[in-house]
């Protein structure tokens, strides 16, 4: 005495397994669960400490980008209020405090480069 159950099924539900099949059919379904395993290994694999590294990364990128943004700006203000100095004038930046710490920011930056090359 078995019963046949009847299932019905609505319109998104057949729209659902029409998808299932073509990603079981053309073995997509494998790429999504070898997917799906590698969040999932990567979420139990984060740490508190490799969290704050990440935050502390963006925050340093965008405080470089920041850093950046205002030089440039600065930059742009005093060439366009100034003329372009000559080679003497050039020499008499050299005095200001500011421009030769920034001059030897720049030549500890291209050392550190190079360290890496």
């Amino acid at each position: 005495m078995s019963e046949k159950v009847e299932v019905l099924k609505t319109k998104e539900m057949q729209e659902l397994e029409e998808k299932f099949s073509m990603l079981v059919q053309t073995g997509r379904i494998d790429n999504i669960i070898d997917l799906l395993a590698v969040l999932s290994d990567n979420i139990e694999m984060t740490t508190a400490p490799m969290v704050d590294k990440m935050v502390g990364t963006v925050d340093n990128l965008a405080t470089a980008g920041f850093v950046t943004q205002n030089a440039v700006r600065y930059a742009n203000r005093e060439i366009k209020k100034n003329e372009i100095p000559s080679l003497f004038g050039l020499l008499k930046l050299l005095k200001d405090e500011e421009t030769r710490k920034g001059l030897a920011f720049i030549l500890h930056l291209t050392k550190g480069i190079g360290k890496q090359v």
